[in-house]
């Protein structure tokens, strides 16, 4: 099982921390491995692809690490440009990354979407704020 908070915020009553992505035993519950972000980072948007053995996130930039990596990577996999990524999916059949931009936050948003190795494929705008994505 894999998690991933923000760390909590400055003042918070429940405490302020260099934000975790955690890899928890399914059977134990307990954490089996923890890779800590810089303090003020905001990760978030978790997914792993179709073959389940590559992990992608959002901190800023889309990143993505092999499910049995020792470290996080050092380089982005997407790297944020003219967009804030708020959205993340991963197509289980073919590996292509979904990454969405709010825009506004009110009436508009895009989709980007990229191939499992980070080429650019297409992008299409939604006419809602995307932050969530299901595949059937």
């Amino acid at each position: 099982i894999w998690t991933i908070t923000d760390g909590g915020y400055e003042g918070s009553p429940d405490g302020y921390e260099a934000p975790p992505l955690n890899r928890i035993g399914a059977a134990t519950f307990r954490i089996e491995k923890q890779f800590r972000f810089k303090l003020g980072d905001n990760p978030s948007e978790i997914q792993l692809n179709g073959t389940r053995d590559t992990l992608y996130w959002i901190n800023e930039d889309v990143w993505r690490m092999p499910v049995d990596a020792d470290r996080v990577p050092v380089r982005p996999f997407l790297e944020y440009r003219d967009t804030k990524y708020y959205g993340l999916t991963v197509n289980p059949a073919n590996g292509d990354v979904y990454v969405a931009d709010a825009i506004d936050y009110q009436q508009q948003g895009i989709v980007y979407r990229y191939t499992a190795d980070g080429d650019p494929v297409d992008q299409f705008y939604v006419g809602i704020t995307p932050g969530a994505f299901c595949w059937k």
